[in-house]
């Protein structure tokens, strides 16, 4: 199974990071990243990949991506931070962001504070992400969620499917592209 060596963020397959279906990720200390395929990972069904192990921001994984997108928040890169959405949704991004004075744009963006990959759930172009950390966005209640979980959500029982779909619709996010 291979991937572009750039995945577009969807908010939907990047946030199901936490311990709910919701819109961000984990806790205070990160701890370290699983090493060995879960038990679990058949519930989530056939042909899906389960990966253990952190990614580093921009690695071509999804992980990765999804860690390339909260750097480039943090750092309030807006050009970065965009170019992880899909094309069609960069334009937006970036008038949306850049119409932002920069002193109020720190307080508009995700930020993030020692967040670990823990697994990655891969079906086809969709990837579930579960992270621990803790990431904030400003535009949700509560801002900040935090996980300390390194399965949370993977390890529910449910299908990938499911899991995708709850994660779409809880943040209305598009597909990875």
């Amino acid at each position: 199974m291979s991937f572009s060596s750039k995945l577009y963020i969807s908010w939907a397959a990047a946030l199901l990071l936490a311990g709910a279906v919701a819109a961000c990720g984990s806790g205070g200390s990160a701890g370290s990243a699983p090493s060995a395929a879960p038990t679990w990972a058949k519930a989530l069904g056939t042909g899906v990949t389960v990966t253990a192990g952190n990614a580093s921001p921009g690695d071509g994984s999804p992980g990765g991506s999804l860690l390339g997108t909260l750097a480039s928040a943090n750092a309030a890169d807006i050009a970065k931070f965009c170019s992880y959405f899909p094309p069609s949704e960069q334009d937006y991004c970036n008038s949306t962001y850049s119409a932002i004075p920069a002193a109020s744009l720190k307080s508009q963006m995700l930020t993030s504070k020692n967040v670990v990959v823990t697994y990655t759930a891969i079906d086809g172009n969709e990837a579930l992400v579960n992270i621990t950390g803790t990431v904030c966005d400003p535009s949700q209640t509560p801002s900040c969620t935090s996980n300390s979980d390194p399965a949370a959500v993977l390890d529910s029982g449910q299908p990938f499917t499911t899991l995708w779909a709850e994660s779409v619709a809880s943040s209305g996010a598009t597909h990875l592209s």
